[in-house]
Formats: C-alpha cells, sequence, structure tokens
C-alpha cells in the first residue's frame, strides 16, 4: 500500500500565525496537515534519524486529499539546522512552501511570551534576557535570508509568502489566496470559530499551570539592545521588503530610528 506523505510546507516564521492558518486549512475538505503540528522531522537530526517510513505515518490519516501539508517553524531556522532545505528537496522535490512573515519586533516579544508560557525552556526574566541568551529569537527574524535559501532550491513560483498583518486583518482572503496558490477549492468557506490560535491573553493562567505565577512578562526593551537587533535584521528585511513591493515602513518607522519604531502592542 502506498504511503502518502507531504506536497506542501508551511516553515515559519514562529509567531506569524502558522497553527491559524494550518488549523483553517484542516477544515478544507481538499487539504489535510500532518499529525501532531510541527515534527521538526527534517530539521531534528534525531527525528530524521527516525526514517522517512515512520514520518509517513503521521499522514495515515489522509486518503484522498489534494493538498497535504507539514507544519513545522524549525524548517525556517535554517542557521541552526542547516541541512533542513536539502532534506526536504531529496524527499519531495516539488514541495511547495508558504512562509509566514511579521513585523520582526512584534514576533520576537510574542515568541519570548510563547517561552515563558511552556515548559520547554527555563524562564526569561524580560525580552531583554531572552534576547541576549537566545539568539534564534532574532535569526527567526531574517527573513530574506530564509525565502532566499528557500527561494535557490525550490524556485520562487513555488513559495508562498502570508504577512502575519494582511492575514489577520482578512482571513478569509488570504485563505483563499493560499488555496488558490495549494490548487484547491478557493470558494470553499473556512469556519473562523473553529480556528484554534494561540492567545496571549491566557499567558498568565499557562505561567500559573508552570509554577511561574509570580513571574512578571517584561516586555520593556533596553533601548540599546532594541537598537542593536534592529541593527542586525535591517539590510535583510529591507531587501526582502523591497522584492515583494513593500515600503521601507510597511512595519512603520523600524528602520528609520531603531530605537523609538512604535509597535502595534500585538503579541
Amino acid at each position: 500500500m502506498r504511503q502518502i506523505g507531504p506536497n506542501f510546507f508551511i516553515v515559519g516564521a514562529a509567531k506569524a500565525a502558522t497553527t491559524s492558518l494550518s488549523s483553517l486549512l484542516e477544515t478544507h475538505p481538499q487539504a489535510a496537515i500532518v499529525r501532531f503540528k510541527e515534527p521538526h522531522f527534517f530539521s531534528y537530526d534525531y527525528r530524521y534519524a527516525e526514517g522517512w517510513r515512520l514520518y509517513l505515518t503521521l499522514f495515515s490519516h489522509v486518503s484522498d486529499e489534494k493538498a497535504v501539508g507539514d507544519a513545522s517553524t524549525s524548517y525556517s531556522r535554517i542557521r541552526y539546522h542547516p541541512q533542513v532545505i536539502e532534506r526536504i528537496k531529496r524527499h519531495v522535490p516539488d514541495a511547495k512552501i508558504i512562509y509566514m512573515v511579521r513585523h520582526p519586533i512584534e514576533r520576537m516579544e510574542s515568541a519570548y511570551v510563547e517561552h515563558m508560557c511552556t515548559g520547554d525552556e527555563m524562564p526569561f526574566t524580560s525580552i531583554n534576557d531572552i534576547i541576549r541568551r537566545q539568539p534564534m529569537i532574532i535569526d527567526s527574524s531574517r527573513y530574506w535570508e530564509v525565502f532566499d535559501a528557500y527561494r535557490r532550491a525550490f524556485g520562487e513560483e513555488r513559495i508562498k509568502i502570508v504577512w502575519f498583518e494582511e492575514y489577520i486583518a482578512d482571513r478569509k482572503t488570504i485563505f483563499q489566496k493560499v488555496c488558490r496558490f495549494l490548487e484547491i477549492d478557493d470558494q470553499f468557506e473556512p469556519n473562523l470559530d473553529r480556528e484554534r490560535v494561540n492567545s496571549r491573553e491566557d499567558a498568565a493562567m499557562r505561567m500559573a499551570r508552570l509554577g511561574r505565577g509570580g513571574i512578571p512578562l517584561d516586555l520593556v526593551w533596553s533601548e540599546n539592545l532594541r537598537r542593536e537587533t534592529i541593527a542586525q535584521i535591517r539590510d535583510d528585511n529591507l531587501r526582502f521588503l523591497a522584492h515583494f513591493g513593500r515600503p521601507a515602513n510597511y512595519w512603520g518607522d523600524l528602520f528609520e530610528n531603531g530605537v523609538h519604531g512604535k509597535s502595534s502592542g500585538r503579541r
């Protein structure tokens, strides 16, 4: 019996609504998402060593769906998983890639909150603490670097960029565009009420369950560290924005004066 595998990947970026989009796609009769979102098969060596056949068992629920996806944000952390693109290309040479991007500083802030709400990491004292100790947080906002690496492997026509801000403003329209990219029925009405999202409102409750109820969420940046962080991603992000016809101020005045660029406050 032939085992069915993925033909598209939602590769990241983390905290840019990848869970939300994959949840909507799960409701589409012509689409299916891997069991246990974020299997990280192609990025983590120990997972990849388990073998392709075992990975395919995560798609045993798939029957005749046309678009079959794996949503793992680690696939965009190419500095830490340098073999991930080569591995995807080896097994799924004609894969389609969905890459979701977000205001880079807000994405980092949301990633900090998520770290504090999970048991995967030791708690951090502030946004400044996680930025200093986890350079991966910054690297996940190097959007051009990731896009260009996937473009070289798969071709730009097989990559769909989804802008978080546009998705949040009009999920239905962006969902339809994603459906057209995946060549599935774009007239399907997604059940937006069913959508699963990583809510920030319950952060305190989630932290309390982990015994972190007394630890405050400190999102106040050191001006110097914020300036240094923006300087690290400035050229990359500006190149990415320009390539897709977005103005340099698409994310506000972030790259005009690196310290006081306004944030929407969305977490």
